[in-house]
This record gives structure tokens, C-alpha cells and sequence, in this order.
């Protein structure tokens, strides 16, 4: 089941002027910052709350009209809820009639997805972390 809330993912038009407006002006400290080739996530902290800033390094603005994904796991705004056990979250949550877009995987480095939407389309993200 749920532990806590874990982080909300923004996908941005400029991430660097979002970094800098999070940090210089908002006070967050950047936690972490994750480069693929097209791709850049920057992880913030402040107080314990967690942003995740997300953009693309060759377009100004986010792409009409594709599919975010890297890999199969689908990129988009979301909220993240860290578990204990995401396999069994994901099984109690199907049997209440939760549909997945995103089955339980595991990331390099041990930590766990899985994701769905609620009913108004926002992408609900399941972070289990390694102990």
C-alpha cells in the first residue's frame, strides 16, 4: 500500500529556467540530475517535498500530439507514492479495478515503477526504492 507521497514530475518548456527559478528563487537545492540523449530529468528538494523537473534538450517546447516514453515508461506530469511493495500494491490496486499503463519494472540500480491514471487522466506514478 501507499507509504507517502514521493514527488510530482513537471515536464517543462525551458529546464534550466525552471531549475533556476525552483532554486534561486523558491529555495530548492538540486538532489539529483538524470542525462539521457534527448532527455534531462533534475530532481529538487525542499523540506522534504520533491519536484521532478523533466524537458528535452533539442525542442523549445514539449512535442504535440507524441507519446512521451523512454523505453516503456511512459513521461509525462505526474505524482508519485513511494511503496513498500509494488508488486503487491499493484495487485490490491487491480483488484479495486485500477487498469496499469505501466506494469511493475525494475531500473537499474533496484528501484521499481509502475504507473495508471486516475480518473481525470493524471498519470499516477508507484516509486518503490531499494533498502
Amino acid at each position: 500500500m501507499i507509504k507517502k507521497f514521493d514527488h510530482i514530475g513537471i515536464m517543462t518548456n525551458a529546464l534550466q529556467r525552471s531549475v533556476e527559478f525552483y532554486t534561486d528563487v523558491l529555495g530548492f537545492s538540486i538532489l539529483r540530475k538524470i542525462e539521457m540523449d534527448e532527455f534531462s530529468a533534475v530532481f529538487i528538494e525542499k523540506g522534504g517535498s520533491i519536484i521532478e523537473l523533466m524537458g528535452f534538450k533539442e525542442f523549445s517546447k514539449r512535442p504535440e500530439g507524441i507519446e512521451l516514453k523512454i523505453g516503456s515508461i511512459p513521461l509525462n506530469d505526474h505524482i508519485s507514492f513511494s511503496v513498500d511493495d509494488i508488486e503487491t500494491t499493484a495487485t490490491e490496486f487491480k483488484e479495486k479495478g485500477v487498469v496499469f499503463e505501466l506494469e511493475p519494472i525494475q531500473l537499474e540500480g533496484g528501484t521499481k515503477l509502475a504507473s495508471f491514471k486516475d480518473p481525470n487522466g493524471v498519470l499516477i506514478e508507484l516509486i518503490e526504492h531499494p533498502q
